[in-house]
């Protein structure tokens, strides 16, 4: 059995380094652009969907119980960083907060959501 701290580092560790790993994307002034507009705003769109379809994933894995309350703490943990995060962003030089993107991080969170639950 593991110590409580190597137990919590084991569950929180990969937390924080992916929630660094969006930090890390959010501070770069500028992203790779597609040539087509629509394909360019599929995957940038895309990544925010993906990325916090996983932060969303490890946080609920950290707080280990599956309760409806550990799957509605996780969801409004991993809200307040996407808010953050796009508040970070008015910080940076070439890049723009966007309330709407806290939306697509939404659907990352509720797609992962609903498959932890076998409902998709």
């Amino acid at each position: 059995m593991k110590s409580k701290p190597k137990q919590f580092i084991s569950l929180w560790f990969p937390v924080i380094i992916w929630a660094v790993f969006i930090f890390a994307l959010s501070s770069l002034s500028s992203l790779p652009t597609a040539q087509k507009i629509w394909w360019d705003y599929l995957l940038k769109k895309g990544a925010h969907v993906f990325v916090y379809a996983v932060l969303y994933f490890l946080t609920v894995r950290a707080l280990k119980h599956k309760t409806f309350h550990n799957y509605a703490l996780a969801f409004a943990l991993c809200v307040a960083y996407a808010i953050s995060d796009e508040f970070h962003q008015s910080f940076t030089p070439g890049r723009t907060p966007k309330p709407t993107d806290v939306g697509f991080d939404t659907i990352g969170m509720t797609v992962t959501y609903l498959h932890l639950n076998n409902l998709i």
